[in-house]
């Protein structure tokens, strides 16, 4: 039987970021100004590189000198990172393929949960439904009906009436 958790408990487990909750503004600013830093550090490199191709004359004027070996490597860079985006766009359209298909030919024909013990909890709360209010019959028939005091459900009637059923198998 699986192990009920509280949502405190599931915070404990899982990964918790306060960034996506309400409040906590400090530290959304914090964080977004450190991601944008790290950001110019990965761009700037590059401008830096491409500047004196774009602007020559601005290049020349700021005595910055174009070596050949930066124009190669740049053209190297520009054709390995233009491959690498075509194959892996290619490569996760063809993913998304896959995963629909097994979404829609596997997952949704399987039953994704035990019929047997579904079965034995309709049951138990079929019973237990007779009990409390009367026949099924008589509940989908009846024009008025004034629910006593005592037969109102607790909170957690459920939870236990399934964990006695499963426990007296």
């Amino acid at each position: 039987m699986k192990k009920n958790i509280s949502r405190e408990e599931a915070k404990k487990s899982l990964v918790y970021d306060p960034y996506f909750e309400k409040g906590h503004y400090g530290s959304k600013i914090f964080q977004t100004i450190i991601a944008l830093l790290g950001w110019c550090g990965v761009i700037i490199p590059f401008l830096w590189i491409i500047f004196p191709f774009v602007f020559p004359n601005r290049a020349r004027f700021d005595h910055i000198i174009i070596y050949r070996e930066e124009k190669s490597t740049l053209l190297f860079l520009f054709i390995f990172l233009s491959i690498s985006f075509i194959f892996l766009s290619i490569l996760y359209i063809i993913l998304t393929f896959l995963n629909n298909y097994r979404f829609k030919h596997f997952l949704q024909k399987e039953k994704q949960y035990d019929a047997e013990r579904v079965d034995v909890r309709r049951k138990l709360i079929n019973q237990a439904y007779d009990e409390r209010f009367g026949t099924k019959d008589f509940r989908h028939n009846v024009c008025f009906y004034s629910v006593k005091e005592e037969q109102n459900l607790e909170t957690d009637f459920v939870k236990k009436l399934y964990q006695k059923g499963e426990n007296n198998d």
